[in-house]
């Protein structure tokens, strides 16, 4: 449930708040009786130089350290200091070495017991809100100073805090750096629903916010208030983090792409066989050609793909029907650069088969090297923009741009593969399908080795899959005298269409109740 705060909510008040350090003679005043308050949908700034008070100002608003005299209180945070109500960013963000980008982020979330997958997908919504999502997989040691930034304010959100206090934020940074880092905090509040208080000694900064107020030799001066805009202020609801008053919360889902679980695995064999058999459908029964097919397939392809890359988050609806069309677009693309015009490849009694071309005759080999050129490719320049290989974390557009071209490429290789292995290898349909079932069992089976990225053997078996829904598609439309079952394009397409689309209501309503 969904809370709202109305704009004159008083989150934070602090009554004559003072904090003395040391004692007697030696005693230090960092801050003089403080008496100010903090309105949900404040935008704050507190000036003043180096050593007025304004950091222990701050952190007494944190509770992180305690008043000497006077009062802090938070009548709009029943639960100070715990469960995310306040995000602090203190000066220079301070990450765990050990730890990349996303477990940084998710780290106040999974020190509150929030379960590690929801943690880490909010971890990467607010790497994504603060546009970091492509340093996810990177460790602390290989960011810049303002990239640093941005992980730690993303961290900060991951409790969707209420109130977002940050201490010195632009500090030791250029202009365009600190301008953009102050673009990211007031947007993350406001998408938040939270109050911010930044400290400052950059008057550009603080001419940005719409209060200011100043701190000279431990005093706070305030300036006139400006009121915050009238109305209720949204608030998005702290991930899977207890509510005082029994109200369930809601779980962000970022994620745009699928789990890889057995059920993935299932529907990805179906939709590439289905590929497979509606490719040979338009191209071969209907006698399109491959040409024209491909074409035709193309365009499908691109308007699935445009569904995809609008969606919000991950819709089964929306992302098998672009596996379907890759798997279909490379069952005829592959054919079309292999095959030639001569009378094998044709059905009986067949002189053509549909307008313009009929194949490129390259043949399996090179065919296949060029596919697997270009594949590689691929990979080296999605390596080069830092975008994440594990489909789960990829959130941003660049990300799912790179991953559905390596998918369009590897598809159309493993067609050419499932086809070279049923046609010319001698070993058959249900030999070949078999191979391929070897060789997925063994990679099963390193999934437990250490040293053997699990990223690695993903795609491995992504690219062999295809060519296992090829052969399985031959095996169910060739003739019975070619070792096929004879069952037809349009019947085998039907039926498998069935099934995949049993599967994606089952993930749909599935992904539903988790986040009801």
């Amino acid at each position: 449930m969904r809370r709202t705060t109305t704009a004159d909510t008083l989150l934070l008040r602090c009554q004559g708040a003072a904090r003395t350090y040391g004692n007697g003679p030696t005693a230090v005043a960092a801050v003089h009786g403080a008496t100010c308050q903090v309105h949900a949908g404040d935008r704050i700034a507190i000036t003043g130089p180096s050593g007025s008070g304004k950091s222990t100002l701050l952190h007494l608003m944190a509770d992180l350290v305690r008043p000497t005299a006077g009062e802090v209180s938070w009548p709009g945070l029943p639960r100070v200091p715990a469960r995310g109500e306040i995000g602090v960013v203190l000066q220079g963000p301070v990450l765990v070495p050990t730890l990349n980008v996303a477990q940084n982020a998710a780290l106040p979330l999974v020190t509150a017991g929030v379960p590690g997958e929801r943690a880490h997908l909010r971890a990467l919504h607010c790497l994504a809100m603060v546009e970091a999502a492509d340093l996810a997989h990177k460790m602390p040691a290989e960011l810049t100073g303002g990239q640093a930034r941005h992980v730690a304010i993303a961290r900060t959100l991951a409790t969707s805090p209420r109130l977002i206090l940050a201490d010195e934020p632009t500090e030791d940074m250029d202009g365009v750096t600190g301008r953009r880092i102050i673009d990211v905090l007031v947007a993350a509040a406001d998408q938040e629903g939270a109050a911010l208080v930044v400290t400052t000694r950059d008057p550009a900064v603080a001419e940005r916010l719409r209060k200011r107020w100043a701190m000279c030799e431990g005093r706070l001066h305030l300036a006139a208030r400006t009121p915050s805009p009238s109305g209720a202020v949204p608030r998005a609801p702290a991930l899977g983090l207890p509510e005082t008053d029994g109200a369930s919360t809601a779980q962000y889902v970022v994620r745009k792409l699928p789990e890889v679980t057995l059920v993935f695995w299932i529907m990805k064999i179906a939709a590439t066989t289905l590929g497979e058999t509606a490719g040979d459908l338009f191209a071969q029964t209907l006698r399109l050609g491959y040409f024209l097919t491909t074409i035709a397939l193309f365009l499908m392809f691109v308007v699935t793909l445009l569904v995809q890359l609008r969606a919000k988050r991950y819709n089964p609806f929306f992302y098998w029907p672009v596996i379907v069309s890759t798997s279909m677009v490379g069952t005829t693309v592959s054919d079309f650069m292999n095959r030639d015009a001569s009378s094998k490849y044709l059905a009986k009694g067949a002189t053509t088969l549909g307008w313009g071309p009929q194949g490129l005759g390259l043949g399996y080999p090179a065919g296949a090297a060029i596919l697997v050129s270009l594949l590689i490719a691929i990979f080296v320049a999605w390596k080069f923009t830092g975008q994440t290989f594990v489909i789960r974390d990829i959130v941003t557009f660049r990300g799912e741009a790179l991953f559905w071209s390596a998918i369009l490429v590897s598809n159309t290789l493993g067609t050419s593969m499932g086809d070279f292995l049923s046609d010319s290898s001698g070993l058959g349909y249900a030999g070949s399908a078999l191979l391929i079932t070897g060789v997925l069992l063994v990679l099963v089976a390193l999934i437990r080795v250490p040293r053997v990225p699990n990223v690695v053997l993903f795609w491995i078996a992504f690219v062999l899959t295809r060519p296992l829904g090829a052969t399985a598609g031959d095996f169910l439309t060739k003739p019975t005298a070619k070792g096929g079952l004879d069952l037809g394009t349009a019947g085998s397409s039907a039926v498998l269409l069935a099934v995949l689309f049993a599967f994606m209501a089952y993930g749909h309503f599935r992904d539903r109740a988790s986040r009801s």
